[in-house]
């Protein structure tokens, strides 16, 4: 049976709960409640700012993830079920829509055993507290310097063009994580899931409250013949012919 933990402020949707997280938030995915407590009560005493989503099955950690995706980090053991099929499948799925989100890989398995998973590192069970703490802390820390916030995409972009940036943008939603390519300020490409080119340009444009990633290469051929300046246009035309649209 799927058991979900949650903290007092929770909300309630459907037949079961799901938790609101707060800023600080780190979701932990175990099938062992012993260690879980044992988790909780450790970081509480060593970060009792952090506050901790708990899940007991990867099933579970995917539906708080597709509807609260403002997590600064993940836990999560690779054996379920007497298997490491479903923890492997999980975390894989973990860094292909949430990649922004540093994955713990926290078991009693061997290292080699691991190896070849996306995780920001490996926790030997059990933890210890003070180390454990620690490694969060480093990998978050890394992880808001490499995020761009507070500035639109569009303005991202135009800046990227103007400083003649060779990078890739990586622009996650909700579990929805897209690409957008410039070599010497020029855009090259852009990929968001099935739509490539102008339509995931616009697609990625009209997202609200993403996450902006920046690395330093660009690895494809140029697929994109239209100036980026000319894009930015027309989807600020597009948007104003909704906005008059909708005032009708």
């Amino acid at each position: 049976m799927l058991h979900l933990a949650y903290n007092a402020d929770d909300e309630t949707q459907g037949h079961h709960t799901v938790p609101r997280p707060l800023k600080g938030n780190l979701l932990v995915v175990d099938p062992d409640d012993f260690l879980v407590e044992m988790i909780e009560a450790g970081l509480k005493l060593a970060r009792p700012r952090w506050r901790m989503i708990v899940t007991h099955h990867p099933a579970v950690a995917l539906e708080v993830l597709a509807q609260h995706s403002e997590l600064d980090a993940i836990i999560t053991e690779v054996v379920f079920d007497r298997s490491t099929e479903l923890g492997r499948t999980f975390i894989r799925e973990l860094g292909e829509r949430w990649p922004e989100i540093p994955v713990f890989v926290m078991t009693n398995l061997e290292r080699e055993e691991t190896r070849g998973l996306d995780a920001a590192e490996y926790i030997p069970k059990p933890p210890d507290m003070d180390f454990l703490a620690s490694r969060i802390d480093r990998v978050i820390r890394k992880k808001h310097e490499s995020q761009v916030r507070g500035i639109s995409l569009a303005t991202f972009l135009q800046i990227l063009e103007m400083d003649q940036k060779t990078c890739t943008v990586v622009v996650s939603h909700g579990g929805r994580v897209g690409e957008i390519f410039f070599r010497e300020g020029k855009l090259m490409k852009v990929r968001l899931g099935e739509l490539d080119g102008k339509e995931a340009l616009f697609a990625l444009l009209s997202m609200r409250d993403n996450s902006l990633r920046v690395i330093d290469t660009c690895d494809v051929e140029r697929g994109m013949s239209a100036s980026l300046a000319s894009l930015l246009m027309e989807w600020s035309v597009r948007q104003d012919h909704a906005r008059r649209g909708e005032d009708r």
